[in-house]
Protein backbone atom coordinates (compact mmCIF):
# COMPACT_ATOMS: atom_id res chain seq x y z
CA UNK A 1 0.00 0.00 0.00
CA UNK A 2 1.67 3.31 -1.01
CA UNK A 3 1.82 6.38 1.29
CA UNK A 4 -0.92 7.75 -0.32
CA UNK A 5 -3.48 4.81 -0.03
CA UNK A 6 -2.66 4.81 3.88
CA UNK A 7 -3.53 8.65 3.85
CA UNK A 8 -6.54 7.86 2.21
CA UNK A 9 -7.71 4.86 4.33
CA UNK A 10 -6.65 7.64 7.68
CA UNK A 11 -8.69 10.45 6.29
CA UNK A 12 -11.52 8.10 5.88
CA UNK A 13 -11.18 6.10 9.30
CA UNK A 14 -11.34 10.06 10.99
CA UNK A 15 -14.15 10.84 8.95
CA UNK A 16 -16.04 7.91 10.37
CA UNK A 17 -14.98 9.08 13.84
CA UNK A 18 -16.16 12.49 13.42
CA UNK A 19 -19.71 11.11 11.96
CA UNK A 20 -20.16 8.35 14.79
CA UNK A 21 -19.46 11.60 16.89
CA UNK A 22 -22.03 14.03 15.17
CA UNK A 23 -19.72 16.54 13.81
CA UNK A 24 -21.07 15.42 10.24
CA UNK A 25 -24.41 14.65 8.58
CA UNK A 26 -24.86 11.67 6.40
CA UNK A 27 -24.43 13.96 3.20
CA UNK A 28 -21.72 15.87 4.61
CA UNK A 29 -20.54 11.71 4.84
CA UNK A 30 -20.73 11.13 1.16
CA UNK A 31 -19.46 14.38 0.48
CA UNK A 32 -16.28 13.78 2.14
CA UNK A 33 -16.14 10.58 1.45
CA UNK A 34 -16.25 11.77 -2.44
CA UNK A 35 -13.77 14.23 -2.36
CA UNK A 36 -11.36 11.63 -0.63
CA UNK A 37 -11.33 9.28 -3.20
CA UNK A 38 -10.70 11.93 -5.43
CA UNK A 39 -7.99 12.95 -4.19
CA UNK A 40 -4.72 12.91 -5.42
CA UNK A 41 -2.05 14.01 -2.82
CA UNK A 42 -1.71 13.74 1.12
CA UNK A 43 -2.67 17.67 1.23
CA UNK A 44 -6.10 17.32 -0.34
CA UNK A 45 -6.62 14.49 2.55
CA UNK A 46 -5.36 16.56 5.56
CA UNK A 47 -7.77 19.42 4.09
CA UNK A 48 -10.76 17.85 4.37
CA UNK A 49 -10.51 17.17 8.42
CA UNK A 50 -8.46 20.32 8.92
CA UNK A 51 -11.69 22.10 9.84
CA UNK A 52 -13.31 19.35 11.84
CA UNK A 53 -13.65 19.58 15.46
CA UNK A 54 -11.58 18.18 17.60
CA UNK A 55 -12.50 14.01 18.74
CA UNK A 56 -12.58 12.74 22.40
CA UNK A 57 -9.48 10.83 23.61
CA UNK A 58 -11.00 7.94 23.27
CA UNK A 59 -11.65 7.64 19.89
CA UNK A 60 -8.60 9.22 18.47
CA UNK A 61 -6.47 7.18 20.92
CA UNK A 62 -8.20 3.82 20.54
CA UNK A 63 -10.79 2.31 17.55
CA UNK A 64 -9.43 4.79 14.84
CA UNK A 65 -5.87 4.56 15.59
CA UNK A 66 -3.93 4.02 11.80
CA UNK A 67 -1.29 1.77 13.94
CA UNK A 68 -4.22 -0.67 15.26
CA UNK A 69 -6.73 -0.42 12.59
CA UNK A 70 -10.65 -0.05 13.52
CA UNK A 71 -11.18 -2.25 16.25
CA UNK A 72 -10.63 -2.14 19.84
CA UNK A 73 -8.43 -5.30 21.30
CA UNK A 74 -8.09 -6.32 25.25
CA UNK A 75 -5.76 -7.70 27.29
CA UNK A 76 -4.93 -11.21 27.09
CA UNK A 77 -7.35 -13.62 29.07
CA UNK A 78 -10.59 -10.72 29.74
CA UNK A 79 -12.80 -12.45 27.12
CA UNK A 80 -14.63 -15.94 28.63
CA UNK A 81 -13.62 -19.03 26.62
CA UNK A 82 -16.84 -19.81 25.53
CA UNK A 83 -20.33 -18.46 24.99
CA UNK A 84 -23.12 -19.81 23.14
CA UNK A 85 -25.75 -17.91 20.87
CA UNK A 86 -29.21 -19.10 20.08
CA UNK A 87 -32.22 -18.35 18.05
CA UNK A 88 -34.78 -20.27 18.08
CA UNK A 89 -37.49 -18.74 16.19
CA UNK A 90 -36.56 -15.14 17.43
CA UNK A 91 -34.15 -13.12 16.46
CA UNK A 92 -30.78 -12.23 18.59
CA UNK A 93 -28.18 -9.16 17.99
CA UNK A 94 -25.37 -8.11 19.57
CA UNK A 95 -23.57 -4.89 18.83
CA UNK A 96 -21.87 -1.80 20.26
CA UNK A 97 -19.13 -2.60 22.91
CA UNK A 98 -19.76 -6.43 23.46
CA UNK A 99 -17.34 -8.97 24.77
CA UNK A 100 -17.10 -11.82 22.16
CA UNK A 101 -15.80 -15.14 23.60
CA UNK A 102 -12.93 -16.80 22.52
CA UNK A 103 -14.98 -19.48 21.27
CA UNK A 104 -18.37 -18.39 19.89
CA UNK A 105 -20.64 -21.20 19.07
CA UNK A 106 -23.37 -19.86 17.49
CA UNK A 107 -27.36 -21.87 16.28
CA UNK A 108 -29.92 -20.08 14.42
CA UNK A 109 -33.01 -22.48 14.19
CA UNK A 110 -35.74 -20.82 11.59
CA UNK A 111 -34.29 -17.47 13.49
CA UNK A 112 -31.84 -14.64 12.69
CA UNK A 113 -29.11 -13.50 14.64
CA UNK A 114 -26.71 -10.54 14.05
CA UNK A 115 -23.19 -10.40 15.55
CA UNK A 116 -21.64 -6.39 14.99
CA UNK A 117 -18.10 -6.62 15.63
CA UNK A 118 -17.24 -2.95 14.82
CA UNK A 119 -16.98 -1.84 18.13
CA UNK A 120 -16.79 -5.04 19.91
CA UNK A 121 -13.92 -5.79 22.28
CA UNK A 122 -12.09 -8.84 20.65
CA UNK A 123 -9.06 -10.66 22.06
CA UNK A 124 -5.36 -10.55 21.10
CA UNK A 125 -4.58 -13.99 18.55
CA UNK A 126 -8.05 -16.06 17.28
CA UNK A 127 -11.93 -15.42 17.88
CA UNK A 128 -13.63 -18.14 16.84
CA UNK A 129 -16.90 -18.39 15.49
CA UNK A 130 -18.75 -21.77 15.11
CA UNK A 131 -21.86 -20.83 13.50
CA UNK A 132 -24.80 -23.18 11.96
CA UNK A 133 -27.78 -21.66 10.43
CA UNK A 134 -30.74 -24.12 9.68
CA UNK A 135 -33.67 -22.42 7.90
CA UNK A 136 -32.68 -19.18 9.53
CA UNK A 137 -29.79 -16.64 8.68
CA UNK A 138 -26.84 -15.21 10.86
CA UNK A 139 -25.01 -11.94 9.49
CA UNK A 140 -21.42 -11.45 10.51
CA UNK A 141 -20.11 -7.84 10.32
CA UNK A 142 -16.26 -7.17 11.22
CA UNK A 143 -14.21 -3.42 10.91
CA UNK A 144 -11.51 -3.54 8.28
CA UNK A 145 -8.42 -4.14 9.25
CA UNK A 146 -8.94 -7.54 11.15
CA UNK A 147 -7.99 -10.53 9.77
CA UNK A 148 -10.80 -13.01 8.68
CA UNK A 149 -11.35 -16.41 7.44
CA UNK A 150 -14.27 -17.93 6.57
CA UNK A 151 -15.07 -21.94 5.57
CA UNK A 152 -18.24 -23.17 5.84
CA UNK A 153 -20.39 -25.66 4.10
CA UNK A 154 -23.78 -24.43 2.25
CA UNK A 155 -26.76 -27.36 1.97
CA UNK A 156 -29.27 -25.98 0.24
CA UNK A 157 -28.35 -22.33 1.67
CA UNK A 158 -25.68 -20.17 1.45
CA UNK A 159 -22.21 -19.42 3.26
CA UNK A 160 -20.74 -15.83 1.56
CA UNK A 161 -16.77 -16.66 2.10
CA UNK A 162 -14.47 -13.77 2.87
CA UNK A 163 -10.65 -13.58 3.23
CA UNK A 164 -8.90 -10.93 4.68
CA UNK A 165 -5.27 -10.26 5.53
CA UNK A 166 -6.44 -7.67 8.10
CA UNK A 167 -4.29 -4.66 8.05
CA UNK A 168 -0.76 -6.47 8.08
CA UNK A 169 -0.26 -5.60 12.17
CA UNK A 170 1.45 -8.30 14.27
CA UNK A 171 -0.99 -7.27 17.18
CA UNK A 172 -4.17 -7.73 14.69
CA UNK A 173 -6.74 -9.90 15.98
CA UNK A 174 -7.83 -12.55 13.69
CA UNK A 175 -12.11 -13.96 13.25
CA UNK A 176 -11.72 -17.42 11.98
CA UNK A 177 -15.60 -18.44 10.75
CA UNK A 178 -16.64 -21.91 10.04
CA UNK A 179 -19.88 -23.63 10.50
CA UNK A 180 -22.65 -24.82 8.06
CA UNK A 181 -25.81 -23.29 6.27
CA UNK A 182 -28.75 -26.18 5.99
CA UNK A 183 -31.23 -24.09 4.06
CA UNK A 184 -30.56 -21.02 5.56
CA UNK A 185 -27.38 -18.02 4.78
CA UNK A 186 -24.26 -16.91 6.58
CA UNK A 187 -22.90 -13.69 5.57
CA UNK A 188 -19.89 -12.08 6.50
CA UNK A 189 -19.54 -8.49 5.37
CA UNK A 190 -16.68 -5.60 5.98
CA UNK A 191 -17.85 -2.29 7.20
CA UNK A 192 -16.93 1.05 8.51
CA UNK A 193 -18.17 2.06 12.03
CA UNK A 194 -21.18 3.73 11.46
CA UNK A 195 -21.48 2.61 8.10
CA UNK A 196 -24.57 1.72 6.93
CA UNK A 197 -25.42 -1.22 4.03
CA UNK A 198 -25.85 1.38 1.38
CA UNK A 199 -23.02 3.44 2.42
CA UNK A 200 -20.66 0.19 2.20
CA UNK A 201 -22.00 -0.55 -1.03
CA UNK A 202 -21.17 2.73 -2.63
CA UNK A 203 -17.64 2.73 -0.83
CA UNK A 204 -16.88 -0.51 -2.63
CA UNK A 205 -17.84 0.98 -5.77
CA UNK A 206 -15.70 4.18 -5.46
CA UNK A 207 -12.39 1.62 -4.32
CA UNK A 208 -13.29 -0.29 -7.27
CA UNK A 209 -13.59 2.79 -9.93
CA UNK A 210 -10.16 4.22 -8.16
CA UNK A 211 -8.13 1.11 -9.03
CA UNK A 212 -9.44 0.92 -12.51
CA UNK A 213 -8.18 4.35 -13.66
Amino acid sequence: MTSLELDRERAIQTLCAHYANDHLTTQELETRFDLAYKATTSPELVALVASLPALPPTVTSSAFDQSEGMYHVMAAGEAAPEKRIMALMSEVKKHGEWIPAQRNVVRAVMGAVLLDLREALLSPGVTELEITAIMGEVKVIVPPGVAVTCDGTAIMGEFKEVHSSGDGSPHTPTVRIHGMAFMGAVSVKTRLPGESSLAAWRRVQRERRLKNR
